[in-house]
């Protein structure tokens, strides 16, 4: 009988330290993950933008004193933009990706892609305070799962630049959600993004006003 209370008391005791470790820990740990995964969205962003082919002269249309935006070709290069990220999301973490330039950031995702998904080995040592431990122990990976990833808006602008000049950018707004797999961390991270489309400086008359 006392042998089983032992038992009982070293598995409490057992019980209470992984679960203080785990609340110290996984603050950290998502930190960590988080900082992780949005340096990857980036390159990701980075690689999509430096691939997208985008005709500015089919941009907007401009008439007499005035320029309109052709929005049905600018919705097409937002949908092109969203298809290829996401498609790309998939194809890393299935470890289909294929590199199709020498670019950096198509190395770095090549990297990502040979190891389907994980974005990241950080060594154990990194979650304490001690400088000396920041590269020591066993490492955890920190993967990920494509969940959703869908565009907010497109923000389209026209501003004069200089005396005779005008400024059009077109950004796009998405939103991205990916699950974070990590251990002792499971949780959803969800992301705001504006991406440059197009930034054009045209010669010209100074419009009066302008059509959206």
């Amino acid at each position: 009988m006392m042998k089983k209370g032992k038992y009982v008391l070293i598995f409490i005791i057992f019980f209470v330290i992984a679960y203080l470790f785990s609340n110290r820990i996984t603050p950290r740990i998502e930190n960590i993950a988080s900082k992780e995964i949005n340096q990857f969205i980036q390159i990701l962003i980075n690689h999509t933008s430096f691939t997208q082919k985008i005709d500015t002269h089919k941009l907007y249309k401009k008439e007499n004193n005035s320029i309109s935006f052709q929005m049905n070709y600018i919705n097409d290069i937002a949908s092109n933009y969203i298809h290829n990220l996401e498609e790309t999301l998939l194809k890393l973490e299935e470890g289909t990706f294929q590199q199709k330039d020498n670019s950096p950031y198509s190395k770095k995702l090549l990297k990502i892609n040979q190891q389907k998904g994980i974005v990241a080995y950080i060594p154990v040592g990194s979650l304490t305070n001690n400088i000396f431990l920041q590269d020591r122990g066993p490492s955890f990976s920190i993967k990920y799962k494509t969940l959703s990833l869908t565009s907010s808006n497109i923000n389209k602008k026209i501003k004069n630049y200089g005396i005779n000049h005008l400024a059009i950018s077109i950004d796009l707004n998405i939103t991205i959600i990916l699950q974070v797999l990590v251990p002792l961390y499971h949780e959803h991270f969800k992301e705001n993004y504006t991406i440059p489309l197009v930034y054009e400086v045209i010669e010209g008359e100074v419009p009066s006003w302008y059509q959206n």
